[in-house]
């Protein structure tokens, strides 16, 4: 059994007829996979979950919960006050008190099973003659591809030795932040540092050496302050790490300013063996057009945080996650690598063929030989992109037994008879099953590096 939300009603007319199957299909009411629903069309403020649609204990129906004071929720006319019952042929209605309102119609159906990974329901058997022809003729395609494959002999990745790919991954660790201030001396700016701390625990992960000669590493190893899960976003004494407490700073310095009066910066080593490279973090070129700068704090004080941890409404903004820089000069010690960046078609080929093992190379920090590359194996679950503007919607879903260590690291492929790097691994999914994560697309690096490394930021402020 699984249920549809339809639109009945809508400020956006374009959105009625539109629906959701089992409140896991994204639409621009912007529900999650945990069947939370949240109102769109307060676009100064993040979208605030409404209600959630959770199953019944027993599993033969579903209650609706409702989350917040901030909008009215009714079933089938009556106040949702704390959860009611869903029944077939419900009607939920959301209000924010004034002009804007939206009404879903609750249905439920028997006639197929839901996967909650993919958004599809399948249907069940049927006795009719073109369904069995369906079946017979996609048996034959199978038997046909299975033929193919074993006599033309094709390598997949897992066949491939990826030992040659080795010499061009490397350590990246980040071990102090320093907060410095745009200050007039003499009649001369100077940054002047204002404070520095060193990091509890050091941010460890892995980076790589293009065939372009880009050191590329994941934006968080080298600015961990980015995507804090800890802090509640309230006040400055509540669960900010040190770096947050700076980072907070900064950014709640320079809206007052109106320009970039701080900056945050930390210090960063990309090693291997005999070579060590010694940067900052402003030293990487990074894609700040999707950070999101939130406006926090409580009535006594606000607080300003950039952020590039994910939303409902925002899946693009974990695509912000990578950072990468040219070295003036490589040691002796490092050879030339093979890592080639894969180009967007080569993306969507990888995407649309029948083989989607990855396998990722790092330093996973769970492994007892740190010293030694750790080849990890995986598939490619999801990708979701704009077809005719070619663009990511969102990042790769992967599958992989992936540990921290392995951020910034790459994720080789095998398309047609080429290896090639598609992402770089961002961060584990909580919320998933075990040993589901994200990457971020190579072609974010691509796209940026053909435009002088440098893309204009417009962000927007949000509050929590």
């Amino acid at each position: 059994m699984y249920y549809r939300l339809t639109y009945i009603s809508s400020s956006d007319k374009a959105q009625i007829g539109d629906f959701m199957l089992n409140g896991n299909k994204p639409l621009n009411i912007g529900n999650s996979v945990t069947c939370d629903l949240r109102l769109s069309g307060f676009e100064q403020y993040e979208p605030e979950v409404i209600v959630s649609i959770l199953p019944n204990s027993d599993g033969d129906g579903w209650y609706v919960v409702k989350r917040t004071d901030g909008y009215n929720c009714l079933l089938n006319g009556e106040s949702v006050n704390i959860a009611k019952i869903l029944e077939n042929g419900d009607v939920l209605t959301f209000t924010d008190f004034n002009t804007t309102k939206t009404e879903l119609k609750f249905e439920t159906f028997d006639d197929g099973e839901f996967d909650t990974s993919s958004g599809i329901v399948y249907k069940k058997h049927k006795s009719n003659k073109n369904y069995l022809v369906g079946i017979l003729a996609v048996a034959i395609i199978a038997l046909g591809l299975a033929a193919y494959s074993l006599f033309t002999h094709h390598k997949n990745l897992r066949d491939e030795n990826l030992s040659v790919y080795h010499q061009s991954i490397y350590h990246i660790t980040t071990d102090s932040v320093y907060l410095l201030c745009d200050t007039l001396v003499e009649g001369r700016h100077k940054m002047i540092v204002l404070d520095s701390i060193e990091l509890d625990k050091v941010a460890e992960g892995t980076a790589f050496l293009t065939s372009d000669s880009l050191f590329v590493t994941a934006r968080h190893c080298i600015e961990p302050w980015i995507n804090d899960e800890e802090w509640d976003g309230v006040s400055s004494k509540t669960k900010m790490s040190p770096e947050v407490r700076l980072a907070t700073k900064a950014e709640t310095g320079n809206r007052i300013a109106g320009y970039e009066k701080f900056i945050l910066r930390a210090h960063c080593v990309i090693s291997k063996g005999f070579e060590r490279y010694d940067y900052y973090s402003t030293d990487f070129n990074m894609n700040k057009t999707r950070d999101m700068v939130m406006r926090l704090g409580n009535t006594e004080e606000v607080i300003y945080w950039r952020t590039i941890f994910p939303l409902a409404n925002r899946r693009d903004m974990e695509l912000g996650d990578f950072a990468y820089l040219k070295p003036e000069k490589l040691s002796n010690d490092a050879t030339y690598p093979q890592t080639e960046m894969a180009k967007w078609e080569d993306i969507i080929s990888f995407v649309s063929q029948s083989n989607h093992d990855i396998a990722i190379l790092g330093y996973p920090l769970n492994d007892n030989n740190t010293e030694v590359v750790t080849e990890v194996w995986g598939n490619l679950m999801a990708f979701e992109y704009n077809d005719s503007l070619n663009t990511p919607i969102g990042c790769l879903q992967l599958s992989a037994d992936i540990n921290p260590g392995n951020s910034g690291g790459p994720i080789f492929a095998k398309i047609g008879d080429e290896i090639k790097v598609i992402g770089i691994v961002s961060k584990a999914d909580g919320r998933a099953n075990q040993g589901m994560f994200w990457a971020v697309p190579i072609t974010e690096v691509l796209n940026m590096h053909k435009q002088g490394d440098r893309i204009v930021e417009d962000s927007v402020t949000y509050r929590r």
